[in-house]
Parts: structure tokens; sequence; C-alpha cells
């Protein structure tokens, strides 16, 4: 096993453990998308501000906004499944 890998319980049926190994997958290409858009948005915004361009700064956002709050919205929901497939309790 992986350093990489979660332990799924070995009580879950095969479907239940390649389902959160794929979701596992999705959530980490997910949050990675997501540090990516946000830290251009952010780049491309501090950019604006520094050469006082209000416009860019706005154009930016509506640029990469709705995309870069949707894959965030898609990992808060892939958060949630991953928890579930694993069998994981609020108390863990």
């Amino acid at each position: 096993m992986s350093s990489l890998s979660l332990p799924v319980n070995p009580e879950f049926s095969s479907f239940r453990r390649g389902l959160a190994r794929l979701l596992t997958v999705l959530f980490v290409v997910a949050l990675g998308s997501m540090l990516v858009l946000g830290t251009i948005l952010v780049l491309l915004q501090l950019g604006g501000v520094l050469v006082a361009d209000g416009d860019f700064v706005i154009a930016a956002e509506k640029a990469l906004g709705p995309i870069t709050y949707g894959v965030a919205a898609a990992l808060g929901v892939l958060t949630l499944l991953v928890a579930e497939a694993y069998g994981w309790k609020s108390t863990d």
C-alpha cells in the first residue's frame, strides 16, 4: 500500500472500495484544480491592484470566478462523499 492511499475497511464490498478509491482520485483532482485556479485568480487581481486597474480586477473575477467557485463547490460535495465512502463519522 502506498503512503498516499487511505485504508478502506476490508468488510466493505469491492464496489464500495472501488468507489472510495475513485472518489479519492476525484477529490485530489478537484483540490488541485481549485488551488491552481484560486491562486491564478488572486495573482491576477493582485496585479490589477498594483497597477491600479480596477477594470482588470473585475474582469479577472468575471472570467475565473464562476469556474473557481464551481470547482470549490464540487470539492465540498466530494469531501462529504469521500467521508461517507470511507465510513468516517463526525467524531473521527
